[in-house]
């Protein structure tokens, strides 16, 4: 199972059932019986992450039938589909979707969080780790300003206690 269709299970767990439906064809309109349009339109993004050289998927349907926070979803979901799973995005790429629950670590931040989980890290540790090159690269760069995201934070911290 891609990661892009586990990330879509986790907003709707009814659709993990179906995630193989495309390969007979009259398990396909089965499957979308009693689905709302947003649940359709997330089960056709399975089927095409799961299946991209079998199954297509209609970028129509997100701007007829998604809005607000599902859309936002649909196009993350597919953004990092590229870059992660297909490698079609080799680039460091600067697009990014910042939602306000995102968590993001500024540098003060970033080194609270470390200390606070073992590795005694200030801010000027970091930007001299960062300007050797022994820092993980910020998640983003906002006017210059880098920040890590949590999950980015948590990786740092494991891969360097076990150091």
């Amino acid at each position: 199972m891609k990661k892009a269709t586990e990330k879509v299970i986790e907003s709707f767990p009814m659709l993990e059932s179906k995630i193989t439906a495309y390969e007979n064809v009259l398990l396909i309109e089965e499957s979308m019986k009693g689905l709302n349009e947003v649940e359709k339109i997330f089960l056709k993004l399975i089927w095409f992450f799961e299946e991209p050289k079998s199954q297509s998927f209609d970028i129509r349907k997100l701007y007829l039938h998604l809005t607000d926070e599902w859309l936002e979803l649909a196009l993350e979901l597919m953004t990092d589909y590229f870059r992660e799973e297909t490698y079609l995005i080799q680039t460091k790429s600067t697009f990014s979707i910042v939602k306000e629950e995102d968590e993001y670590l500024g540098m003060s931040q970033f080194a609270d969080y470390l200390t606070e989980n073992g590795l005694k890290y200030t801010k000027q540790r970091i930007n001299m780790a960062y300007k050797r090159g022994k820092m993980v690269e910020p998640d983003l760069v906002i006017s210059g300003v880098k920040y890590w995201s949590i999950e980015t934070a948590e990786k740092f911290l494991e891969k360097n206690k076990l150091s």
